[in-house]
């Protein structure tokens, strides 16, 4: 009986350490157990308990030992107190493992999301895009890979400035991934350049691919600046994939295709992109004053001493009259 209540009072007094969250300053909070510790604690108690009865009757029935009221009493409520506490705490510890563990994984794919993604858009960043094509191509997969890039991002940051450039990467952003879908890899490679890769047999026509991905990049473009008469335009190129292809060559090849859709992009996105002519001007006419007026100031005074070198050597180089 003394090794009994030793073993409850043990039980008991770790429960009450599981349940008060305890600091210097005292009790801080109370913490019950949960119902899935309660539930399980409560099954195995039951578990338990019966076997005990169950082998020490046996026993007792064996041995033809017969058994008074209070033994009876004792052999049935004994167990059932010492195995509760235990088994809330065993299963109090073991939920808080697993939530722990839970967290940390948690915070682990967080991370390892940050190190893969571009901080702005939310898309693969240039090395984690790399390293998912290239197991692709291991694995034979073929598809469309596709570059994009802004029209005159330089020119809408220099005019309205860099927060509204950001409006239009992540507009571009977003066109591309509601146009190309789930299931694809898509990427921010750079300031204002895009990849992303299709590995479907059946893709779009890259005619298509552009006109989809510019209307839905100038309405949120529009939707996120707030500027009505802005355009914003993208200029794609497409390669077909084979198996086996090098990222370094299929950029290659699509980037010959981008340069000759950006050559023809048209005219009048540029002029709306670019500064107004009268700022343009008084810009250009303030060098140009700047420059005639460096000119125009009179020369500083020449030191006297100087002067008098500068006489003498005069002097000295001019040809003696007979």
């Amino acid at each position: 009986m003394d090794s009994a209540a030793g073993l409850l009072a043990s039980a008991l007094s770790g429960q009450l350490a599981l349940l008060c969250q305890c600091d210097r300053g005292g009790v801080r909070a109370v913490k019950f157990p949960s119902r899935f510790v309660l539930k399980r604690a409560a099954t195995i108690t039951l578990v338990v308990a019966t076997m005990s009865i169950s082998i020490s009757t046996g026993i007792r029935l064996l041995a033809g030992v017969k058994s008074d009221n209070i033994t009876i009493l004792v052999r049935t409520i004994l167990p059932l107190v010492i195995a509760f506490p235990i088994s809330v705490v065993v299963f109090s510890w073991l939920e808080r493992l697993e939530t722990a563990y839970t967290k940390l994984l948690k915070e682990a794919q967080d991370l390892a999301k940050q190190a893969n993604t571009d901080p702005l858009t939310g898309l693969l960043n240039r090395r984690s895009f790399e390293a998912q094509f290239d197991s692709a191509m291991r694995h034979r997969s073929a598809g469309k890979f596709i570059l994009a890039d802004v029209d005159y991002l330089k020119q809408i940051n220099d005019r309205h400035g860099h927060l509204i450039g950001d409006d239009a990467i992540t507009a571009t952003a977003s066109a591309l991934s509601a146009v190309i879908g789930d299931g694809c890899l898509i990427a921010r490679i750079g300031g204002d350049e895009f990849c992303a890769f299709v590995p479907h047999a059946e893709v779009k026509k890259a005619e298509q691919l552009s006109a989809e991905i510019n209307m839905i990049a100038a309405q949120e473009f529009r939707t996120r600046s707030g500027l009505k008469n802005v355009p914003l335009s993208i200029s794609v190129g497409a390669q077909q994939c084979r198996p086996g292809t090098s990222f370094r060559d299929i950029m290659s090849h699509t980037d010959s295709d981008l340069y000759r859709k950006k050559v023809r992009r048209p005219a009048q996105i540029q002029a709306a992109t670019e500064l107004p002519a009268h700022e343009a001007d008084s810009q250009r006419n303030a060098a140009v004053e700047g420059s005639h007026a460096e000119r125009s100031s009179p020369a500083r005074p020449m030191p006297k001493s100087a002067q008098r070198a500068s006489d003498s050597q005069t002097l000295a180089s001019e040809p003696e009259h007979a």
